[in-house]
């Protein structure tokens, strides 16, 4: 990421009320099941923080890291809004290292780099849950995204595959216009 990124997000993030609004990504609620609230998370890009204090709403020890300092304060006021407690890091997420057997959760939404798949898998401990969504090949007619932005078909499921994949989807839903790849995986 570049200082060019991290201008871009904090426009967006400064020029809405809520850039993807503030209720929790609908497949991390739909797994909430898997949760138990016990821990330490990590939520990757976590922007203005819907999935983060979703996590911290269940008990876990929540850090967030994004590159924008504007979604960071927007988090970091929705939990004190919600009197919960998330640690939060300003980031550049092409350079950012996860720590090795840290974390009980990881959540990754809408955001992807494949650099740090490796380090996902290595930073949760043992039974450790990792729920992710991004964007797919299919986005593209939709979007003015570019194509290593987004996931090629079952790239997700294959990046993944040393975890025990619990759930997983590849939607395409023309109506809504959103193409998406979504994942629960536990580390053995």
């Amino acid at each position: 990421m570049s200082l060019k990124d991290k201008e871009k997000w904090n426009a967006k993030y400064g020029s809405t009320a809520g850039l993807d609004g503030r209720e929790p990504s609908q497949w991390l609620v739909d797994h909430a099941d898997l949760l138990n609230g016990r821990g330490k998370a990590l939520d990757i890009a976590m922007g203005e923080g819907r999935n983060a204090l979703f996590a911290a709403s269940l008990g876990y020890d929540v850090w967030g890291v994004d590159i924008s300092e504007v979604g960071i304060s927007r988090a970091e006021a929705l939990a004190r809004e919600n009197n919960l407690t998330i640690h939060t890091q300003v980031a550049d997420l092409d350079h950012y290292n996860i720590e090795g057997n840290t974390y009980d959760l990881i959540l990754c939404f809408y955001f992807l780099n494949r650099r740090l798949f490796e380090g996902i898998c290595k930073g949760l401990k043992p039974g450790g849950i990792l729920i992710f969504e991004t964007f797919t090949v299919d986005y593209l007619k939709y979007s003015g995204f570019k194509r290593e932005w987004v996931l090629e078909k079952n790239e997700l499921r294959e990046a993944f595959s040393e975890l025990e994949i619990l759930d997983y989807q590849e939607v395409d839903e023309p109506e809504n216009e959103i193409a998406s790849a979504s994942l629960v995986a536990r580390k053995e």
